[in-house]
């Protein structure tokens, strides 16, 4: 009895944590500065379903879709020796707070390796951390620059990461804008001489001013 009221819990959080991912991330482009670079990250819909942990015969996309729709049920998800429920319980516990992981305080890890494969970035805010890696085809060429929200881990992945630094300044804006036009996070201590002038010059002029006070 307790392992299905369990599973009920999973789908139940599942599905509010798919309405925040698609109202907050979904359809908008990410910007993090760190150590005088940047990254631009996006978050697709079809990465959700990996994202819970838990096994489904649904098509990612179609997971996403009922999960949203709060159409998810309990036979439609399921575990394994590779996906197991109690790992899935860890990932369940922040699955609701990546929106927030996005756009805060945190730190930018660099080549994440765990036992499955590597990613080249990570963001953590010490409870939990998501693996970036950049689209790739079959044949495992890169197919452009933007970061692929690809993994969550119920750890901060310090231990696993060839480098860690602060993440500075965190940009947003929808994904059919040329401009970045919103400030999610800035470090106190940040001025425009730390921001790259390749970042400045992908910031809305509106932006610019309101932050900076510039013309």
């Amino acid at each position: 009895m307790r392992f299905s009221q369990d599973r009920l819990h999973i789908v139940a959080t599942i599905q509010s944590a798919a309405k925040i991912y698609k109202n907050e991330l979904v359809g908008r482009k990410f910007l993090y500065v760190f150590d005088g670079r940047f990254i631009e990250v996006i978050f697709k819909a079809q990465n959700f379903k990996h994202l819970t942990g838990v096994i489904s015969p649904l098509p990612a996309s179609e997971f996403f879709r009922k999960a949203i729709r709060n159409q998810l049920s309990v036979n439609q998800i399921s575990f394994s020796s590779d996906h197991p429920y109690e790992l899935c319980c860890k990932k369940i516990k922040h699955i609701c707070d990546i929106a927030t992981l996005a756009g805060s305080e945190c730190f930018m890890l660099e080549k994440i390796t765990t036992k499955s494969r590597s990613y080249k970035f990570g963001t953590t805010d010490l409870r939990f951390s998501i693996c970036f890696d950049q689209p790739r085809n079959e044949q495992w060429d890169i197919l452009n620059e933007t970061f692929l929200a690809e993994s969550l881990r119920d750890e901060d992945c310090f231990s696993k990461s060839e480098s860690a630094y602060s993440v500075t300044c965190i940009l947003s804006k929808p994904n059919d804008q040329k401009k970045y036009n919103n400030l999610l996070f800035c470090e106190p201590s940040c001025s425009i001489c730390a921001i790259p002038e390749a970042v400045r010059e992908l910031m809305s002029d509106k932006l610019l001013n309101e932050v900076y006070g510039l013309e």
